[in-house]
């Protein structure tokens, strides 16, 4: 071997290593959050009935949908009126609001429900630390047609939406902190390296005579076109059962646990959460409970008979 060339550490290849996974850990947690809203969203409708689902979260450039379910529900990505509409009383009020026909209702929009078929409205304000960070939306082409009990349900799912939002968080104040000490091991690694020796004259002038390869031209994107919304689908983390998007095995949680050792024992079974499955189960009766009428009519038959029994005598 050449004394001239030494091998690098395998510690300087471990140091790269979090700047490529921090990157794509941070793309994996933005894909999880979309996969568990629109999970969110579309067990809603479902629920409900509805003819459509939302969840938008303000941003900089205002209420933008961030996931989006039925034919009456606004697009991906599109902003959300908050100035006159229902939406915007709510996020003003911090209440729950329900419109029960958008006809006689002068808190909604009425241009607007016309043109998309929407009778009822049910807003649900999402609330972090006293502040309106979004909120969950259930639209339906008929009119009354939201109860209490859909009340009770929109709150539970905005519940849980609170809940993917801050896993979000989470994942994202650990990337950085896993970026922060790459760069601090790098920057010491980078102090106790040795010297490389000095290439030769000769040598440099042959890697200065080299010719240098062209650049590649940077491709413009084409912003004539609108971006279309990306279909998402959506699967479960085997360790903990949150949402998580297609193609993945663990969140991004339970993939930075599993980096550092810690990974969770997986699931039973690659059944959901019980707490997004019992939503969408129907309650069974009992025997007693479906035949009440019938056992009610043969009590009230013989009840007669015996009171005409009575009677003749």
């Amino acid at each position: 071997m050449d004394p001239t060339l030494k091998e690098e550490p395998a510690f300087s290849s471990m140091s790269r290593l979090p700047d490529d996974s921090s990157k794509s850990l941070t793309g994996m947690a933005q894909r999880d959050l979309e996969a568990a809203l629109q999970l969110l969203a579309e067990r809603a409708q479902y629920i409900t009935g509805a003819s459509g689902a939302a969840i938008a979260l303000i941003e900089e450039s205002g209420m933008i949908c961030r996931a989006s379910t039925g034919p009456s529900a606004p697009a991906l990505g599109a902003e959300v009126q908050v100035k006159s509409s229902l939406t915007g009383e709510s996020v003003r009020t911090r209440k729950v609001l329900r419109c029960d026909d958008a006809e006689i209702d002068p808190r909604v929009n009425r241009e607007s429900c016309r043109a998309l078929g929407i009778r009822s409205v049910m807003v649900v304000p999402l609330i972090r630390e006293q502040e309106v960070i979004g909120v969950f939306e259930l639209l339906a082409d008929r009119v009354n047609a939201f109860e209490e009990r859909d009340v009770t349900a929109l709150e539970r799912l905005a519940e849980m939406v609170q809940t993917g939002l801050e896993h979000a968080d989470a994942a994202r104040r650990a990337l950085e902190e896993i970026a922060v000490k790459s760069e601090q091991a790098l920057a010491s690694h980078e102090e106790t390296k040795p010297v490389e020796p000095v290439t030769p004259l000769a040598e440099t002038e042959k890697v200065a005579d080299a010719p240098v390869p062209p650049t590649a031209t940077a491709v413009e994107r084409d912003q004539s076109e609108p971006a279309r919304p990306k279909e998402i689908d959506v699967q479960t983390c085997e360790a903990c059962g949150f949402p998580v998007s297609k193609g993945r095995a663990l969140c991004v949680e339970c993939e930075a646990a599993r980096i550092s050792g810690d990974l969770p024992a997986p699931l039973a079974s690659s059944q959901p959460p019980s707490f997004l499955s019992e939503l969408g189960t129907p309650r069974k009766q009992s025997w007693l409970g479906t035949h009440i009428y019938t056992i009610g009519t043969i009590l009230i038959a013989l009840l007669t008979v015996v009171l005409l029994m009575l009677r003749l005598r």
